[in-house]
């Protein structure tokens, strides 16, 4: 994994059956100490239409005209520009605006509008909420609160419990040393496991699925038909 050549340290991937990964990251807390393991946290940071949305409530900017604002704004941006406030209230070079309904309501009398769009854009970018990383885990040889900040947030796999989670997101954790582990939980396991019950209930059979022969004619046959929707 380490060489000269690779700069970012090696995160370890291991896929799970989505039913169990809850089991085995219990397991892994329980191996090697509750206060060594930790989530990664995720931040939602407030887009260009949430920015709108979440000040125009608080301007009390009629609902109907918030989402015409939003809804003017343009799917895509000429030469590759960003979708955000600033882009969306520039002026194209042939002196027209890229959205000119958002500049009419900069310019507005009306201080609810003007405000909507001012303190819109102070606010695009910022952190608005909080979530948990989809597969992202750590494991510490000791605390993890002895290396960095550490947070709790609702446990995704037991609603009833609270779980630990780093404060920094996964984008800067590599740089504190900790190595990132990724536990997946994969729909598709869940669902071959769900097929083997049920071929056993309907039919009878008993399906190992570790030792299903790879060679079988009529399925190499739908294969070389292009027939291959739900497999």
């Amino acid at each position: 994994f380490l060489n000269p050549d690779r700069i970012s340290l090696p995160d370890i991937d291991t896929d799970f059956d989505d039913d169990g990964r809850g089991k085995v990251l219990n397991w892994v807390m329980d191996k090697y100490g509750h206060e060594n393991c930790a989530h990664i946290i995720t931040y939602g940071t407030m887009a260009a239409k949430n920015s709108i949305k979440d000040v125009a409530r608080v301007e009390k900017l009629p609902l109907s005209r918030s989402n015409a604002l939003c809804k003017a704004m343009p799917d895509r941006l000429p030469d590759g520009m960003k979708p955000n406030l600033k882009n969306y209230l520039s002026i194209l070079p042939n002196g027209t605006p890229v959205c000119a309904e958002l500049h009419e309501a900069e310019a507005s009398a009306d201080p609810k509008e003007s405000n909507t769009i001012k303190y819109a854009r102070m606010l695009e970018g910022t952190v608005r909420s909080t979530g948990i990383h989809a597969c992202g885990f750590i494991i510490c040889r000791d605390p993890i609160s002895d290396h960095v900040p550490v947070s709790t947030a609702d446990d995704p796999d037991f609603p009833e419990k609270k779980t630990a989670v780093t404060q920094y997101d996964g984008h800067v954790i590599e740089s504190t040393g900790l190595i990132k582990m990724d536990f997946l939980g994969l729909k598709t396991l869940s669902e071959m496991k769900e097929c083997v019950r049920i071929i056993k209930l309907t039919t009878g059979d008993e399906i190992d699925l570790d030792n299903i022969p790879i060679d079988d004619e009529l399925t190499y046959k739908l294969y070389q038909e292009g027939k291959t929707v739900g497999t």
